[in-house]
């Protein structure tokens, strides 16, 4: 009799899990070069339901957890040195972690010794999310004969949500200066997002500004 009942439950618990199985289905799609893998209901077709995970090549960028299309609860954001850059909770909106990033400086319209600031982070991190719109910068003919080194600011001004309004792209050097303005009809939903920056426990307009140069020795981009 025992036996039996060990069989019977046996059965439940295979069925249980094969209509688990059967009632999800995974894909993936590429999204600006890299591969997002995705679950989804079969009862919701198009929807991401479930476990997401990004990956360049086989590095792991992002995972987390879709509802119903949304992102939900805690995210993990990865740099390209596989670290850990950012968690960001999409249920709380808080950013709960975020790497120390020292060619990011942080600008306010009026600030005061003794202030105390939370400062603005691109959702997603710097590594993936900012490299898109990094790539955004068409270098200038004037670089091509150019010589030593230019300073270049990528300019992300932000409301008192983080979302952006306005995005600039500068050129410093002996020989070339240049301020861009970026159509943001160019930009993605994502590329907005960002969380915002407190001033003595109020959220204020900021700019986040990443600051790189050009070696026109051997025409790179240091980022």
């Amino acid at each position: 009799m025992k036996t039996l009942a060990s069989l019977l439950l046996s059965l439940l618990c295979f069925s249980a899990f094969a209509q688990k199985s059967d009632s999800t289905t995974t894909y993936y799609r590429i999204v600006r070069g890299i591969v997002e893998h995705n679950t989804e209901l079969k009862s919701k077709k198009g929807i991401r339901n479930g476990y997401s995970e990004t990956k360049n090549g086989r590095v792991i960028v992002a995972a987390g957890y879709y509802k119903d299309g949304e992102r939900f609860g805690r995210w993990r954001f990865f740099n390209r040195k596989d670290t850990l850059e950012q968690v960001y909770n999409y249920t709380t909106k808080k950013l709960e972690y975020n790497l120390e990033n020292e060619r990011i400086s942080v600008s306010f319209d009026s600030l005061e010794i003794g202030d105390k600031v939370v400062k603005p982070a691109k959702i997603g991190g710097v590594a993936y999310p900012m490299n898109f719109l990094f790539g955004m910068f068409n270098r200038p003919y004037e670089f091509r004969n150019a010589t030593g080194k230019a300073k270049i600011d990528y300019i992300f001004s932000l409301d008192e949500n983080g979302t952006l309004l306005k995005y600039e792209i500068k050129v410093e050097s002996a020989m070339y200066n240049n301020a861009e303005t970026i159509k943001l009809s160019r930009l993605r939903p994502e590329d907005f997002l960002f969380t915002p920056a407190k001033r003595n426990g109020k959220y204020v307009k900021s700019k986040l500004i990443y600051s790189c140069e050009v070696n026109f020795d051997n025409r790179q981009i240091i980022f």
